[in-house]
């Protein structure tokens, strides 16, 4: 009898080469998660829920991207904030109040400002970060989560990248190559918040997480929810659609 050896690689491995993910490449389980949930140009319909031990808010938001250079947020709901829209262009960046008829711009040490006082950043809502190109990946041990075991991605921002955070440690789902977790830290390796995903939602071929909840480590009473309702993948806009004019309109 011939003795064969048959080397079997886990079921979800499988999965996420049928998905065009190498699974032993950190950088392609990054560059994949980009893909699905950026994509070239889109439009998203968001809801954002603020919650702090002393109040809590909604928010509706549109958001327009293009690429990693160009998004447009503008906020459609309730009544009080209805209009306040925040544009960049590259690593420029504005807010317009239209009860102000005020234009302001944002310096770049005010990316990780909080965003309409939630805790999420002008960098968050805006993308302005990819973590597939602004990053080297490397896996870490696998963490097991819920009870699926997840593989282990730390992020270490690039010398010539201009990003907010220096390391991001996320662990990612085998079944689909989808974070889940992604854990913030400082320049001295300090955990400063985490960003949770879930419900996993397919727009126009792509897989979104629809569902982010962003705490930070310092308080555990604040949190903030948003959820992407609807994203077109498919919409097209015009040339003079990131600009002032569109801001201040």
């Amino acid at each position: 009898m011939v003795n064969m050896k048959i080397n079997f690689r886990p079921r979800e491995l499988f999965f996420c080469a049928a998905l065009g993910v190498n699974a032993n490449n950190a950088d392609e389980w990054w560059k994949y998660s980009d893909d699905q949930m950026r994509g070239d140009q889109s439009r998203g319909h968001m809801t954002m829920t603020i919650t702090t031990p002393n109040w809590k808010r909604t928010l509706e938001i549109e958001s327009d991207v293009n690429g990693t250079k160009e998004a447009l947020s503008t906020i459609i709901a309730p009544a009080k904030e209805k209009g306040i829209r925040t544009l960049r262009i590259e690593k420029n960046m504005w807010n317009y109040f239209p009860k102000l008829k005020r234009k302001v711009a944002v310096s770049s040490s005010m990316l990780l400002a909080s965003w309409m006082g939630s805790d999420f950043t002008n960098d968050d809502i805006l993308k302005a970060s990819s973590m597939s190109s602004d990053y080297s990946h490397t896996f870490l041990p696998d963490e097991k989560w819920q009870g699926e075991e997840m593989r282990t991605i730390e992020n270490k921002a690039k010398s010539d990248s201009k990003v907010m955070w220096p390391k991001i440690v996320t662990l990612s789902s085998k079944k689909d190559c989808l974070p889940r977790i992604n854990r913030y830290y400082d320049k001295e390796n300090n955990l400063k918040r985490v960003l949770t995903f879930s419900e996993v939602k397919n727009f126009d071929g792509h897989k979104v997480l629809t569902i982010w909840k962003m705490r930070p480590t310092d308080d555990e009473s604040k949190e903030t929810t948003l959820i992407y309702n609807k994203i077109d993948f498919k919409v097209k806009f015009p040339s003079s659609h990131f600009t002032q004019k569109t801001l201040t309109q």
